[in-house]
C-alpha cells in the first residue's frame, strides 16, 4: 500500500483538504482520508487522470495547417484541401501528448477505424469510435457492418458510430446509435450536432452552406437527409435521445434544444478551443449548467485545437464564463465517465477505482484550488500511478 498526500485531493465532490490517497499495489484505489488541520503534505493537487471524451487522434498531422474563423463548411473544404494522408507517426506522439499533460482514457473518433494501437501505444485506455455517415444505404450498411466486425481490446473498446444528423441518413443514426434502452452496458456512442448555423439552414430548409457542399458531391442528397429544425430535434424525433448518448460540440443548440437535452439525459461534450478556431463562438454552456446537463470536455483533433491538454479546455471556458462555478467547470473533465463501458473504474477517486493519480503543482499559499487550476496557467503535472 502506498500513501500519497497532497493540501488538496478531488473527492468525489470536490476539493477536500489537506488529505491523503491510499493506492493498493495494482493503482487501485483503497481509501481517502482527511488530515488534521496544520498536517505537513506537500502543496499542490492530488486529481484522477482526465477523460477526454472527443478527439480525433488521425488529424493529428494536420495541425496549425487547418485555418478557420468562417465556420465549419470553410474548415471542412480546406481540410479536405489538405489532402494529407495518414501519419501514424503523428497520431502516436498526439497520444503521448495526451498522455503527458494528465489525460488518462480517450474517446477517439475514427473514419478509418484503426487508432487503437496509438491509444495503447501511450498508456491510454478509453474507446474508439468508427464514425460512419452517408446518405445511401449501398455506402452507409457495409462501412456500418465492417465498423460493426472491428474488435477491441480490455483497455481500448472499439464501437460503430454516426458522424452527424447532418451527413447521416435517419436510418444510419437508428442502426449506429442504438435506441436508449440499449446503450446500458458497453460504451455509449458520441455523434457531432449542431455545432454550425449552416446545420439548421440544411435540416430546417435544405439551404445554405452544408446543401452546396452536399450537391458539390454530387448525390441525390435532400430527399434522404433528415429534417428538423436542429440536429438535436431531429435526433429527438427519432427517439435517440437519452443517457449514454454523447452531443459533441452544440454551439447553435438553441433553448428549446438544451431544454430537450435536459429532459432526456445525454452528455454535452464541449471542444471550447476548437469551436473558438472554427467558428469564433462557444456554446450555450450557462444554459447548459442552469439545465442541469451533464458536461464532459474534449480537445477535438490537432487540426483545429493547438494541443491535446483538457485541462486547457476547461481554462478556456472558465475565461470565457468567469461567473460559472470553477468547480462545475472543472468537474467536465472527467464527465465522460459516463460514455464509458461499464465497471471502466476511471475518473474519480473512489474505492476499487483505477483512474491513475494526478499531481498538478500549485503554489502552498492557494486557497481556491479549482479556481486556480483554471486561470489559465500551464501548471506542472506529474503521474504517481
Amino acid at each position: 500500500m502506498r500513501r500519497f498526500s497532497a493540501r488538496w485531493v478531488w473527492a468525489p465532490d470536490g476539493f477536500i483538504g489537506p488529505a491523503a490517497v491510499d493506492v493498493g499495489p495494482h493503482g487501485e484505489v483503497a481509501q481517502i482520508s482527511t488530515l488534521p488541520p496544520g498536517t505537513a503534505v506537500p502543496s499542490g493537487a492530488l486529481l484522477p487522470g482526465f477523460i477526454n471524451a472527443h478527439t480525433h487522434l488521425e488529424l493529428s498531422a494536420c495541425r496549425g495547417k487547418v485555418p478557420g474563423g468562417a465556420g465549419s463548411v470553410p474548415w471542412v473544404e480546406a481540410l479536405r484541401a489538405l489532402g494529407l494522408p495518414p501519419d501514424p507517426a503523428a497520431a502516436d506522439a498526439a497520444a503521448r501528448e495526451a498522455a503527458a499533460t494528465g489525460t488518462a482514457v480517450l474517446i477517439d473518433t475514427t473514419n478509418r477505424g484503426d487508432t487503437e494501437s496509438h491509444l495503447r501505444a501511450a498508456g491510454l485506455s478509453g474507446v474508439v469510435q468508427v464514425e460512419c455517415l452517408g446518405l445511401d444505404p449501398g455506402r452507409w450498411a457495409p462501412a456500418l457492418d465492417a465498423a460493426r466486425a472491428r474488435q477491441g481490446s480490455r483497455q481500448v473498446a472499439v464501437r460503430a458510430t454516426a458522424h452527424s444528423p447532418i451527413s447521416c441518413a435517419p436510418d444510419l443514426l437508428r442502426a449506429a446509435l442504438g435506441a436508449p434502452n440499449e446503450r446500458a452496458i458497453g460504451a455509449a456512442p458520441t455523434l457531432h450536432c449542431d455545432e454550425d448555423a449552416a446545420d439548421a439552414l440544411l435540416l430546417g430548409g435544405r439551404a445554405g452552406p452544408w446543401a452546396d457542399f452536399h450537391a458539390g458531391i454530387g448525390h441525390d442528397w435532400a430527399a434522404r437527409l433528415p429534417a428538423g429544425p436542429s440536429g438535436v430535434a431531429v435526433l429527438d424525433a427519432l427517439g435517440l435521445l437519452g443517457p449514454r448518448l454523447g452531443l459533441v460540440h452544440l454551439v447553435h443548440a438553441r433553448p428549446a434544444d438544451l431544454d430537450r437535452i435536459a429532459a432526456t439525459g445525454p452528455v454535452a461534450v464541449l471542444c471550447p478551443r476548437s469551436n473558438l478556431h472554427i467558428g469564433g463562438r462557444l456554446p450555450d454552456v450557462p444554459g447548459m449548467v442552469r439545465r442541469g446537463i451533464p458536461l464532459a470536455l474534449g480537445t477535438d483533433s490537432l487540426a483545429s485545437a493547438p494541443d491535446l491538454d483538457l485541462l486547457a479546455e476547461a481554462a478556456a471556458l472558465a475565461a470565457a464564463f468567469p461567473a460559472l462555478p470553477a468547480a462545475r467547470l472543472l468537474s467536465a473533465l472527467w464527465g465522460g465517465a459516463a460514455l464509458l463501458p461499464a465497471g471502466h473504474g476511471r475518473g474519480a477517486l473512489t474505492p476499487g477505482a483505477h483512474p491513475g493519480l494526478l499531481h498538478l503543482h500549485l503554489p502552498p499559499e492557494t486557497a481556491d484550488p479549482a479556481r486556480a487550476l483554471l486561470d489559465g496557467s500551464r501548471w506542472p503535472r506529474a503521474w504517481l500511478t
